[in-house]
């Protein structure tokens, strides 16, 4: 069999990101056509690969700042979208339960009690409404199938359940917590004086 690779390192002009690029051929897989003249023609194509591969989907801007509210939340979050990358979506199944439970563990919700009793507490507390309620539910037992009966989703499947808990966690710890920093900062209001009644 006849093939070849070839090697090229880049560099993003914006970023200043290195990345090398695969350029590879073989004799299996050829282009054939006619020139003006009625000649045979042929060229490989070449199957392009980079390393690092490119995201598969772009992490919203306040995963980094999760970091310094939760580093475990956080280390969670950056196995689970590099497995959503690799497509290996079996674990990214289980790391997005393990993440939303690592969210639940975060709002002083007792780590010890089962998921379904921690999404009871997190709607009793009023951190998620009905529905909200019954979506982690499903986000839930997919982690469950995933960990305990091998059940990998599909590509769709894992981007929806990225969405739901990308919603829970930005609503629930990032903007919450940013409205808890702005509370400090509110002058409370000012008192009244007592009137001071003039005897008769």
């Amino acid at each position: 069999m006849v093939g070849g690779d070839a090697y090229s390192l880049f560099e993003c002009r914006g970023c200043e990101t290195v990345f090398l690029e695969k350029s590879s051929w073989d004799e299996n897989d050829i282009d054939h056509w006619y020139d003006h003249e009625g000649d045979v023609q042929s060229e490989a194509v070449y199957t392009k690969t980079t390393l690092p591969h490119p995201p598969a989907r772009a992490r919203p801007d306040w995963v980094d700042n999760i970091g310094k509210l939760d580093p475990t939340l956080f280390h969670i979050l950056d196995e689970t979208y590099r497995c959503y990358d690799e497509k290996c979506f079996t674990l990214a199944a289980i790391g997005l339960r393990t993440a939303l439970d690592s969210c639940v563990t975060s709002v002083k919700i007792d780590p010890a009690k089962s998921f379904q009793e921690k999404l009871e507490e997190l709607k009793d507390q009023g951190f998620i409404g009905e529905t909200e309620h019954r979506i982690l539910t499903v986000l839930t037992d997919a982690g469950n199938a995933a960990a305990h009966r091998a059940w990998s989703p599909s590509q769709e499947q894992t981007t929806h359940l990225l969405d739901v808990l990308e919603n829970f966690i930005h609503r629930v710890l990032v903007n919450g917590q940013k409205a808890l920093d702005i509370k400090g900062g509110i002058p409370g209001p000012q008192r009244r004086k007592a009137k001071v009644s003039k005897a008769e």
